[in-house]
This record gives C-alpha cells, structure tokens and sequence, in this order.
C-alpha cells in the first residue's frame, strides 16, 4: 500500500494551501510491519518540521515587510540554521538595505528578529532535562535514538545549553529577595502545621585541583499538607545560597507566622544560613550527627575495656551521658564528659600496661565536649520529640544528598566537576526533581507550550 502524509495551511485571507510531506509504501506482512517503524517516523517528523517552520517564516515576512520603508532594497540571502527536537532547519534570510540620511544605508534582516537563537527552546527543555537525570553522554544517545536531531549533537554541545539555562534560572533570583520572610501575624490565617527543613553536605572531586574534593550543600524542606521540595548549592561558589532557601520556603507557601523547624549537623556555616529566614523558626542539632560521635567513642572503649577495668565503668559513664543529651540535659552530660576525660588521662599517667589508642580517645572525647558545648542551644528533648512523631533526625536529607548528588554526580565512578559545573547542574537537577522545570521555562519563554486556541480535534 502507498501513504501520502500532505500538510494543508490554511491563513486568514489567503486561499487553502496543501504541500505533500512524504510518500512511502508500507506493505502488510508481518506484526512487525504494522504502523510506523522508528525510522519512518523520524522522516515524518524532520518533513513536517521543516514545512512548518518554513510556511511560519514565510507568514513572518509576509506581515513584516509592509513595516518597512518603501525604499529598501534587497541585498543577499544569509542562511539561517535552527536546531529543533525535529531536525535541523536551514533557511534563506533575506537582508535588506535602506537608505539614510547623509548618504548612509543600513541593513536589516527581519527574520534575525523572530530567529533570536539557533535552538529552540523545546529542544533546550528536553536536553536539559534529561541532562539532569543522565550523563551528557547517554543523554545524547537517547536524543539520538528516539528524536530526528543533528547527528552532531554531542555531549559538550548539552553541557553547554545546560550551563546557558541554568545561568538564566539563577538570574531569576534577584540579590535582594529573600533578605527577610517575616510578614505581620495578622495578615494571615493559622498555617497548618510546621515546615522541617534538613540540610546536609556532600563532597564531589574536583575536576581544577586534582586529589582534592569541594563541598555541596543539599537540603530538603517538607511541609505538612505539600510535597517535598528539595533544593542544593556549592558551598562558597553560590552567592545566593539565602534566596534559594527563602524561594523554596515561599513556593511552599511560608506564613510569617509559621513555625519552621530546621535540622543540621551543626556546622557554623549551615547555622547561618538558616538563621535568617524567619524568627518563628526552631533550630534543632541533629541526633543522627550526635550519636555518630558516641558510635565511634564506644568502639574505642571497647579496646580500652581489655586492658583496664575501668574501661567497663567508662562504657557505662558515656551511655549515661548519652541518655541525658536524649534527654535534652547538656549541663549534666558535659559533666559526665569531663569525668571521661579525667578517667581517660588517668589511664594515661599509668605505668602498668596502656591501651596504645589512649590518645585518640582522649582526643575524641574533647572533640565530643566542644562539639557538645557549641551547640549546646541547638540541643532539646529528643525523647520527648519523639514521642510526639516529631523529626529529630536528617535522615531523610540522608536519602536526597543520595539521589540528588550520588546518583548523578558519580561518586563511585570518581567523576570530577568544576564549581561551576556542578553549580550549574544542581540548579537544574533540583528543579527537576521537583517537577518545575517546564514552569522554569515558561518564566522564560512566556509562549512555550502555548495552545492560545487550543488543539482541534480532527472530524470523523
């Protein structure tokens, strides 16, 4: 059998317009014969989206050449080339040249003003997405596999368009937005409950500085009654860590009145990234963070417990100050450290057989006492927390530096990344996972996806 896919254009004004696309035999022999094969379609599509966007830049100049002056006249033909989903477009852009006064001329080319990049932004939509969950390289196969693009589409080609997009989503945060959330009680109703926000760090190799890694911040924020959303920076390169958080905050729909609970590991840096957001917010010390150290602690003293009797008796002083940190009771558990420290240095002083890792236990111990006394504010009633079903702990931030940095950035493959190219690419990949990167889009191309009229459903 012989198919003939034609095109019918029909303008306002203009008689009815019908170009034949393509012609194909199709014989039915097999199952695997039936429909359109992959390849078939990929000829359909590039046919079509060439027609298409040939018929709309012709209607383009059709409207726009009125507009200009009476006296221009024709200069050259320039090709113009536009990389779509659907193939590459090539056109002939006609200059013009009008005079001006003084024996002047300048040239204008009206279809540069509808052209004003090379590809378009569905094209970018896709490969930036799919850049976010892949690697550039599969990223590219895929392109090519499914989609009639250019054959020379390569990986540098996508990390490139990402880097452009998400250079353009960062200048959507403006400098000053963000510097205060808080907003008069009165102007609200009562929220539903409280926002927790986690926020944890990561280490990715850096690609500049061989053998040496840089810090990524990732964080996740959970309200009561929305979705998740997450959010990531590269601690130091990100001069706009601060509107990030409040834009996550404010997509969530933060009430001044609303109390937000943030969880970290205590680290100054987080510390003062949370700490301006909103006065309404409760700053909790992570337990998972807290008993990492008592994890540790515990092994040392295990060794120490075959050498000297006392080891026992330490094991047993160091749970007690743990059930009292549970307990929220730091006063009580830097005193129970102290005592640690003092039977630990005994230990030391001895001249009967020592434990050969009495050092590093005493220096754990006084890492744990400063750590302790640092953010002994941060410090509240776990158990009763608990109790309650309130979060005590980042585990799950745990789950999204996973997903959101191991998972892409390739850990355990030892991928190296510059500052900027992991900052580039936590823009996007957070946006994406949080299912807003075609609204990301829409900010920036206010048409895109636009169905003014809608699509019309074909008559039977």
């Amino acid at each position: 059998m012989k198919f003939t896919i034609s095109l019918t254009i029909e303008t306002p004004g203009e008689p009815l317009q019908t170009e034949s696309i393509l012609t194909f035999d199709k014989e039915c022999l097999d199952v695997a014969n039936i429909g359109l094969s992959l390849p078939e379609s990929k000829q359909v599509l590039e046919a079509l989206q060439a027609q298409i966007v040939q018929q709309q830049a012709n209607h383009f100049l059709a409207q726009e050449l009125p507009k200009l002056p009476a006296s221009r006249v024709l200069k050259d033909y320039q090709p113009l080339t536009l990389r779509t989903l659907f193939g590459i477009i090539r056109l002939r852009s006609p200059r013009f040249t009008i005079a001006q006064p003084g024996d002047k001329s300048n040239t204008v080319s009206p279809l540069r003003s509808l052209f004003t990049q090379r590809t378009t932004p569905e094209m970018l939509y896709l490969e930036t997405k799919w850049a976010a969950l892949l690697p550039y390289s599969q990223t590219v196969e895929l392109l090519k596999e499914v989609l009639p693009v250019d054959q020379k589409l390569n990986a540098a080609t996508i990390r490139n368009h990402l880097g452009e997009v998400a250079r353009q989503v960062d200048n959507q945060l403006s400098s000053g937005h963000g510097e205060s959330l808080f907003v008069e009680r009165s102007l609200f109703n009562e929220p539903q409950g409280p926002i927790v926000m986690g926020v944890d760090g990561g280490y990715v190799r850096d690609w500049t500085q061989k053998k040496t890694c840089f810090e990524v911040i990732i964080g996740k924020s959970v309200p009561t009654d929305q979705p998740a959303k997450c959010f990531g920076f590269v601690q130091g390169y990100d001069q706009k860590a601060k509107q990030r958080v409040a834009e996550v905050l404010n997509q969530q729909g933060l009430q001044g009145n609303q109390q937000v609970v943030f969880l970290s590991d205590g680290a100054a840096n987080l510390r003062q990234l949370q700490s301006f957001l909103t006065p309404n917010a409760q700053h909790i010390l992570d337990w998972f963070h807290l008993t990492m150290r008592f994890t540790v602690l515990q092994q040392y003293l295990q060794g120490l417990t075959k050498v000297d009797a006392n080891g026992e008796q330490m094991q047993k002083r160091l749970e007690s100050v743990k059930w009292h940190l549970w307990h929220g009771n730091t006063t009580k558990g830097l005193e129970l450290i102290n005592d640690l420290a003092w039977d630990a240095d005994l230990h030391r002083q001895e001249a009967s057989t020592k434990y050969e890792k009495i050092k590093p236990l005493i220096r754990y111990i006084s890492e744990l006492e400063s750590y302790i006394r640092q953010n002994a504010h941060l410090i509240v009633d776990y158990s009763e927390r608990y109790r309650y079903g309130e979060a005590i702990s980042t585990g799950f931030v745990e789950s999204t530096v996973n997903y959101v940095l191991a998972k892409r950035f390739a850990k355990k493959q030892q991928m190296q990344w510059s500052k900027a190219g992991a900052h580039q690419m936590l823009v996007v990949r957070t946006k994406v996972l949080n299912d807003e990167w075609e609204s990301e889009f829409k900010k920036q191309y206010p048409l895109f996806r636009a169905q003014p009229g809608g699509v019309m459903p074909m008559a039977a």
